[in-house]
């Protein structure tokens, strides 16, 4: 019907805006903590910004299969009277159990990653853990339910009032410690929609497609591959921290802020329709390379296009954070390819995703994961190691996405992973 189409444009729009407002924020978390930090704390920062980004990026598979489980059942009617997991509930209980792990390890792996921190902030994390496995539970099955603006509501204002609670630590000189509390602010706004919002309590409501044993297999699953992909896309920093030399750490501010910096563009908007490209996968009776053929073709434009304008006008951007944050062009140039050779492994994870092919999804990620870490160990300069790190992982882990997803050539909506005896428990 004509008017469902205008509402799913409209809705896909509110999507737009919602990525727009959280790259921005990103964008300004970045230059807030360069101009109110010295560039060692700053380096400091963005490694704690990267393992909190790291942690809340493995829990990001909990969003991915709600947003599958709950628009699969959506389009069986026979699975509407069924018993399906609460797709919020064990979303919450999985971040409980992680929050723990973290309280209990943090002993052992915080004092390394995050130098100087007190308990209290290995606290805070652990409680973050939490509250951000409600946030993907429910923007997973707000997305699964097509609720687009609730799910673009929520997502900007959780990255909007992250920004204001770093902005207003900075204003009172609250130093690094100020910054680091201030970025945990933003998991508590989905209680706000769970309580309030009509769309939150839908996604309150929502069930997946299978009963609750049958479900916590698959998120498990996603867990592990969003823990592969976490390592890549959010966490980053915190592993060149380990892999690089002191020395060069102390003075790879400015390499780590220009790698969150040429993603983002990519990165953040492709995040944010991950949902939206899900469902479209779902409903569409294409082959799924060929509803993913333009979206991956104007990646690899963007990349291009994107890469010759960091080269040219990249080392002026990065004089805003400040004079010692210069960096050469064709280092900012290659890491904007870099980014959207991730995109594209992003890209070719979600298709294997949305055919049920959970082994694939996480082979994919494992692959590129593994790769790119063992190319921090070559024997090259650091910014160099780096470059060649982002390129080679999600190239190989994108050609074992495709070549599962080109193997299955054509798909049903139904996903065929589905088990009955699963669905009756």
């Amino acid at each position: 019907m004509p008017s469902t189409t205008r509402s799913r444009r409209g809705g896909i729009s509110y999507v737009g805006l919602s990525s727009i407002a959280a790259a921005a924020s990103g964008y300004l978390v970045l230059i807030v903590a360069a101009h109110s930090l010295a560039p060692a704390e700053n380096a400091n920062f963005l490694a704690f910004w990267g393992v909190l980004l790291g942690l809340f990026g493995v829990l990001t598979g909990l969003m991915t299969e709600a947003t599958r489980a709950v628009k699969s059942r959506s389009m069986n009617p026979a699975l509407h009277h069924g018993t399906g997991a609460p797709v919020l509930l064990l979303s919450v209980l999985i971040g409980a159990a992680a929050a723990i792990l973290v309280a209990a390890t943090s002993p052992w792996w915080m004092p390394v990653l995050v130098p100087n921190a007190s308990p209290l902030l290995w606290l805070g994390i652990a409680l973050a853990v939490l509250l951000y496995a409600g946030h993907v539970g429910l923007a997973g099955a707000t997305s699964g339910l097509e609720r687009w603006g609730t799910y673009s509501a929520l997502s900007a204002t959780e990255a909007l009032l992250r920004l204001a609670a770093i902005a207003g630590a900075a204003l009172l000189a609250g130093g690094l410690a100020g910054l680091e509390f201030g970025a945990l602010a933003g998991t508590v706004v989905w209680l706000f929609f769970a309580a309030f919002s009509t769309g939150g309590r839908a996604g309150l409501r929502a069930r997946a497609d299978v009963g609750t044993r049958a479900y916590l297999v698959r998120c498990t699953f996603a867990i592990a591959t969003a823990a592969a992909s976490a390592v890549l896309i959010t966490g980053f920093p915190a592993v060149i921290k380990i892999a690089a030399d002191p020395a060069d750490f102390a003075k790879a501010a400015p390499l780590l802020l220009a790698v969150s910096l040429t993603r983002a563009p990519i990165m953040i908007p492709l995040q944010a329709f991950q949902g939206v490209a899900m469902t479209a996968l779902i409903h569409s009776s294409r082959p799924a390379h060929r509803v993913l053929a333009k979206p991956f073709l104007a990646i690899a434009g963007l990349g291009i296009v994107g890469g010759v304008l960091a080269a040219v006008v990249g080392p002026y951007i990065m004089l805003i954070f400040g004079p010692g944050y210069k960096l050469d062009g064709w280092l900012l140039g290659a890491l904007t390819v870099d980014a959207a050779f991730l995109a594209m492994l992003t890209l070719t994870g979600t298709a294997a995703m949305a055919l049920g092919r959970h082994g694939l999804y996480l082979s994919g990620w494992l692959v590129a994961t593994v790769a790119s870490t063992l190319a921090l160990l070559l024997p090259l300069p650091l910014a160099q190691t780096v470059v060649v790190s982002l390129s080679a992982g999600p190239i190989l882990g994108a050609l074992v996405h495709a070549s599962g997803v080109l193997a299955i050539g054509t798909k049903t909506t139904s996903i065929p992973s589905i088990d009955e005896g699963s669905r009756r428990r």
